[in-house]
Formats: C-alpha cells, structure tokens, sequence
C-alpha cells in the first residue's frame, strides 16, 4: 500500500475519532459508537501494513489500542461492559501477537503491553465483569515473556 493510501487511511481515522469524540460529550453514545467502529476499522487496516507504517512514520499500534480504548469506554456508557472488556482483550492479545514480531521495537511494544494490561485490570475492578480470576488473562503474557527472555 502506498504512504500517499496510508496517511488519507490516518486522517480518516483522524477524523474519525474527532468527531465520535465530540458525540461522546455530547453523551450521543450510539452515535458515537458507530464512528468509533468506523475508526477502528482504519487502525486494523493500518495495523495490516505495519513495515509500511514503520516507514510514513504512522503510530499503527497507539492509533489501535486509542481506537480500542475508546470503544470500551463508550460500551460502558451504553451499559455493556463486557464488550468493553472484550475490546480491551483484543489490545491485550494484539499487543502479544506484535511482541512476536522481529521488525517492531520490542521495548515500545513490551511497554504498550505493560499499559494494556494496567488498563484491562483496571476495567474490570471497575465494572466488575470478568469471571475468570486476573492471573488467567495474563497467563500468555507470561508465557511470551518467558520464551522472549525480556
């Protein structure tokens, strides 16, 4: 894909998320919601290119995980948080796919990791909506770690 294609997939997703964000303060949360997934959308169309992200200089991953922590912040005001912890799972499980790539700033992803993790934690003891006990989520995390030696 071209840097010229990448950087208009950028501004839309931009744009994307200015205007979802204003819907949000106005609290028109469905409405929201849409463009959010509109949004996210983009930033795995994004996250699909990521050498040619690298090379625009395009924040594939932050534009992902922003996109990701605005749709579960939006679910939690439409009153489903467990799709809200879901999305902050696909971050978390994303994040751990990146960490197995070569090319990528392991340190960068390895960070992004660590705030995921906070984040999705922190969402839960909020909404009080996962089953599962917090080491369970984290199991492969731990996993990757150990065979990366990080």
């Amino acid at each position: 894909m071209s840097e010229l294609c990448l950087h208009r997939i950028e501004n839309h997703w931009k744009a994307k998320i200015t205007g979802s964000n204003e819907l949000f303060g106005k609290e028109k949360f469905q409405e929201a919601l849409m463009g959010y997934e509109e949004a996210l959308y983009r930033a795995e169309v994004l996250n699909n290119h990521p050498l040619e992200c690298m090379q625009a200089g395009i924040p594939f991953i932050q534009i992902y995980i922003i996109s990701c922590n605005n749709l579960a912040n939006t679910y939690v005001e439409l009153k489903q948080p467990q799709k809200g912890e879901n999305i902050l799972k696909r971050v978390f499980h994303h994040l751990l796919h990146l960490a197995s790539k070569d090319y990528l700033n392991t340190d960068e992803v390895q960070s992004e990791l660590k705030r995921a993790s906070l984040t999705l934690t922190d969402f839960i003891k909020k909404n009080g909506v996962h089953q599962k006990q917090p080491e369970d989520l984290f199991a492969p995390l731990k996993e990757q770690k150990s065979t990366r030696n990080y």
